[in-house]
Order: C-alpha cells, then sequence, then structure tokens
C-alpha cells in the first residue's frame, strides 16, 4: 500500500467516523487562535509522513492508531476558534471522540468498509455536523495536504516491456 493511500485511508477513517459517532458536548477550549486550530489540524499527516520518500515505510496500523490518539489530545488541548458554528463545532467534538477512541483495528480494509457503510446509515443531523465541520476547516485552514511538502519521487521502470 502506497503512503498516500494510507493518509488518505487515515483521514476517511477519521471524517467518516466523525459522521458516525456520537455527538456530544465537548469539553476542548473555544477561544484557539486560527493559526494554532489549523496547524493543529494538519499536523496529523505531517507527523505520519515518512522522513525518507524515496524508500517510505508505511506506519503500522499500531503506530497509526497511537498517531491519531495524540493528535486527538492534541485537538482536544488546543479547541476552536470561537467564531465556528454550531454545527461545525459538534463536527470537531465528533472527531475529538473518534480519535480518543480508535484503535489498531480500525485501519483494517474490513472496518473501513464497516465505517463507511455506518456513515451512509448516519442520522442527516450527524452527517450535516460532520459536513459543517469539514467545511469551516477548508475555508479556514485550507486543504492540509497543500502544505505538505512531498518529495520527488524516483522514476518507475516502464513495465511494458
Amino acid at each position: 500500500m502506497k503512503i498516500s493511500t494510507r493518509l488518505t485511508m487515515t483521514s476517511a477513517v477519521l471524517l467518516v467516523g466523525a459522521a458516525t459517532a456520537a455527538c456530544g458536548g465537548g469539553g476542548a477550549p473555544t477561544d484557539a487562535s486560527e493559526k494554532d486550530f489549523c496547524e493543529t489540524q494538519s499536523s496529523l499527516l505531517a507527523d505520519l509522513m515518512p522522513d525518507d520518500m524515496s524508500n517510505p515505510e508505511l506506519p503500522s496500523d499500531e503506530a497509526m492508531a497511537k498517531a491519531v490518539k495524540d493528535w486527538g489530545a492534541e485537538l482536544e488541548r488546543v479547541g476552536t476558534p470561537e467564531d465556528i458554528p454550531d454545527d461545525a463545532r459538534k463536527g470537531f467534538d465528533a472527531v475529538v471522540a473518534q480519535a480518543r477512541d480508535i484503535d489498531a483495528s480500525d485501519f483494517s480494509i474490513e472496518k473501513l468498509e464497516e465505517i463507511e457503510s455506518g456513515g451512509k446509515d448516519a442520522s442527516e443531523e450527524v452527517q450535516k455536523q460532520a459536513k459543517a465541520f469539514s467545511d469551516y476547516l477548508t475555508e479556514t485552514c485550507g486543504n492540509p495536504l497543500d502544505d505538505l511538502e512531498m518529495p520527488e519521487l524516483p522514476e518507475m521502470p516502464d513495465s511494458t516491456e
């Protein structure tokens, strides 16, 4: 599995999982600066990028789960800016809860498919909250993949010979 596929899977677990998580009142602060909020949001992908892209090693499921849990704890510590809409804040709280509860088995193909199908069955209100958070995140911080510096990968030999 390619590193970009693995990172995309991680994002899918969290964002789709947020749509299926129960939304409870979060205890994260509501006075984060936009800069701190955005840096924290994008830190997971930056932390998971391999040091050597010419020979990338994929993180194990256990390492992915630990990274996500640590990231979720940092999200909760930093919180959100005070201008975040209520629905988006509920979506944020769901992502924090999902990150807190994630484990290595959540990165299996079977679990990803289960989460994805559960996301389709999530209530309209929960789906609206997840979308509101995703939209707020993109509007406020941009796409986190835009900030990652991807080194040039070596040329692959032509396999048509």
